[in-house]
């Protein structure tokens, strides 16, 4: 069993190495302790079983909250709403169907036009920004 669990450790590990998202972490503890007991001559094989599980749920249930607090803390925030609100000229004209352009701060954008507006919007005209959308700014006309 020696070899089972040493495999079962690998396969977990390398689950949770590709998914980031503490899925299989658990099971690797599990799998270790299990490793462990089955060096101890004459233990059934399901007893290694038993003890796999129960430690691998007990460290899921007792850890995983706590651990994924401190993943949901180690979100990036950026300035980006900082813009929302806020007046830019148009450098090229934004319509319905065609991205236009606008400058914030001196980078130009490309800007979409809100859902609700209908006409274009001329370059150097002074528009709004609404909010974002993937790269692109979401504007509106203002008056």
């Amino acid at each position: 069993m020696v070899w089972v669990w040493l495999g079962v450790f690998l396969f977990t590990i390398l689950i949770e190495a590709l998914s980031q998202d503490l899925i299989a972490i658990w099971f690797s503890l599990g799998s270790l302790i299990s490793l462990v007991l089955s060096a101890v001559p004459n233990l059934p094989w399901y007893i290694e079983l038993i003890v796999f599980a129960l430690v691998s749920l007990f460290v899921m249930f007792l850890t995983r909250p706590f651990a994924k607090r401190l993943l949901l803390n180690a979100t990036r925030y950026t300035n980006i709403d900082e813009y929302v609100g806020k007046r830019v000229s148009v450098i090229k004209e934004i319509s319905k169907y065609e991205n236009g352009e606008i400058k914030i701060n001196g980078i130009i954008y490309q800007a979409c036009l809100l859902e609700e507006e209908y006409d274009p919007i001329k370059a150097n005209e002074i528009v709004e920004i609404v909010t974002f959308k993937g790269n692109k700014v979401i504007v509106r006309r203002l008056g």
